[in-house]
């Protein structure tokens, strides 16, 4: 059967709290064909993981309501998301309620949970189609296929017909695989930065930049490896690095075009390769020369990559270290660098005058009260600039699961609501656990431990020992 050929669609991707790459690529791979493409950035504050405790929080946000109607007054014909596992309860009822302000509209996701839990996100009925895997391709063949037929009769389409793009059809999913992998990051266009700097200028000061799509390590409670695994299986490959020469291109256009007083790396893993390293410090400090945020493993640095960080310009970077128990770092958590490595690492890069930034993860399977006294042993030993404590979130497919099934750190029927997104609590402030009282006061031992003086320091942790202060 043949149709008229539609106009272009116009297209309007939904972000907040912070920018996200795959909606920037995304943007700009769209215009860069001619098509009608806007972003909605949502600035609520019960968007930013950071403040989900805050009291005033939902005084400071739009509800499901108000965005949708903002999203419609674009006049979209498709809304697109990116789905990660724990905004995923905060973007649902913006759906619902868009789809029921207007039906006609056609809702598109991608992202992390649509990977790892397809079929599950598929059963939200408002949700019409989901890409797997990289979308620069599979995205502009939808819509040239959206041009053509009516949605139901693309839903009908075989599965080799669109690839990477899944459906429900009668009560069943319509499972088309991968789409095709960007195996060249060079070949992706300069991320869209304009609509999130209109909405809010503030962004300009900190350009956002990723040199890497994927991870290599099997950190039990990631979602990369999990990913890893599903694009092995179609013979693509997960982990990707941009040319050197790609990179500075980029920063050269941001400078010139947005002015901006610092760079921020975000990657899972920054530089892994020293011969890619000592390129990109050469051509950093002569071309962008501007102070830069990284955050990377430990295992892939050593006093020669922190040399060749601090010569580029790095001011900041980010260890993944999660626990100062080694035990737990390997049984655990599947991470495998010594004590001694990160004190290594950490107090060199101090000397290089660099500031660093330590991860810290609680409320992990089988931990004691003892592994938290080490941590704040170990933090006041090592001293560093600063520790990103955050509490230990579930992602469908991770390791980590059964090790939290075991320990009784969540219940079987959990994982059913983890795969739907639904099972999910703040990164600051940790409701239930057997050392819930405890974990209320850890922020306070932390920065106690790298931040005060020892004789201060040790005051204010025994004082947190009061029961006054646990029950607070």
């Amino acid at each position: 059967m043949s149709h008229t050929l539609k106009p272009a669609p116009k297209v309007v991707f939904y972000d907040h709290a912070y920018e996200t790459f795959a909606i920037q690529f995304l943007t700009a791979t769209l215009e860069k064909r001619g098509y009608n493409v806007s972003v909605y950035f949502d600035c609520s504050m019960d968007k930013d993981y950071l403040d989900q405790d805050f009291f005033l929080t939902e005084a400071f946000s739009l509800s499901p309501d108000m965005v949708a109607k903002k999203i419609l007054r674009m006049s979209p014909d498709l809304v697109g998301f990116s789905l990660i596992t724990v905004f995923y309860p905060k973007i649902r009822p913006i759906m619902e309620s868009i789809k029921r302000m207007n039906p006609r509209v056609t809702i598109i996701a991608g992202g992390p949970h649509c990977i790892l839990a397809p079929k599950n996100v598929l059963d939200n009925p408002c949700i019409d189609f989901l890409f797997m895997g990289d979308a620069e391709v599979s995205l502009p063949a939808f819509l040239e296929k959206f041009r053509e037929m009516p949605v139901e009769e693309i839903k009908k389409s075989s599965t080799d017909a669109l690839p990477g793009i899944w459906n429900n059809l009668g009560g069943r999913t319509i499972e088309r695989g991968f789409g095709p992998i960007i195996d060249n990051l060079d070949e992706v266009p300069f991320p869209h930065k304009d609509a999130y700097y209109s909405k809010n200028p503030s962004l300009k000061k900190i350009y956002t930049a990723t040199c890497s799509r994927g991870c290599i390590f099997n950190c039990t409670y990631c979602n990369s490896p999990t990913v890893r695994k599903l694009y092995k299986e179609c013979g693509q490959t997960y982990f990707r690095v941009a040319s050197v020469k790609r990179v500075i291109a980029e920063l050269e256009f941001a400078k010139r075009k947005y002015n901006p007083r610092y760079i921020m790396f975000i990657d899972n893993l920054f530089a892994p390769n020293v011969g890619w390293l000592r390129e990109f410090a050469k051509e950093y400090n002569e071309k962008i020369g501007l102070p830069f945020f990284c955050e990377t493993n430990p295992n892939v640095h050593t006093k020669e990559t922190i040399d060749l960080l601090a010569y580029a310009g790095c001011k900041i970077i980010q260890f993944g270290f999660q626990s100062a128990n080694e035990d737990v770092r390997r049984k655990v958590l599947n991470r495998h660098e010594t004590n001694e490595k990160i004190a290594e690492l950490v107090l060199y890069a101090k000397e290089k005058g660099i500031f660093v930034c330590v991860d810290h993860i609680a409320n992990l399977p089988y931990e004691e009260k003892s592994h938290l006294d080490e941590a704040v042993a170990f933090y006041r030993r090592i001293r560093p600039n600063w520790i990103n404590l955050g509490y230990l979130q579930y992602y469908p497919g991770a390791d980590i699961l059964s090790l939290a099934i075991a320990s009784n750190s969540i219940k079987k029927e959990d994982v059913e609501g983890i795969y739907k997104g639904e099972v999910q609590h703040s990164f600051r402030l940790l409701k239930d656990s057997k050392l819930g009282r405890f974990y209320r006061t850890l922020p306070i031992r932390l920065f106690c431990a790298f931040k005060l003086p020892k004789e201060a320091g040790d005051y204010l942790i025994k004082l947190a020992d009061n029961k006054f202060f646990e029950g607070l």
